[in-house]
């Protein structure tokens, strides 16, 4: 696990939408890895893998935490579409018995 690893993860993060779902932990992520890329050009090695992680696991958050905003958002949509449903079977109860 290195810098190139961090950049791949960083970059699945932002293609995941991390931006919009987990902007601290991609911008966290984008930090700690500006310092792994100013270590390792340092030759400071274990510096450069230390911060690498740290924008791995920041990035690896952020990708989590966009896949559990998109599905919320689908649950919610689902939740308004079922409230919809319902709010039409009331007012119109002939409607569902018609398509039986």
């Amino acid at each position: 696990m290195g810098i190139e690893d961090a950049t791949r993860q960083l970059q699945a993060a932002r293609d995941a939408g991390g931006s919009t779902y987990a902007p601290l932990e991609v911008r966290n992520a984008e930090e700690r890895l500006s310092l792994a890329k100013a270590a390792a050009g340092k030759r400071d090695y274990d510096d450069a893998l230390h911060f690498a992680q740290e924008s791995q696991v920041n990035s690896e958050l952020a990708l989590a935490k966009s896949r559990l905003g998109k599905t919320r958002e689908k649950v919610e949509a689902r939740t308004r579409e079922n409230a919809q449903l319902r709010q039409d079977l009331s007012t119109n109860p002939d409607t569902g018995a018609s398509s039986q």
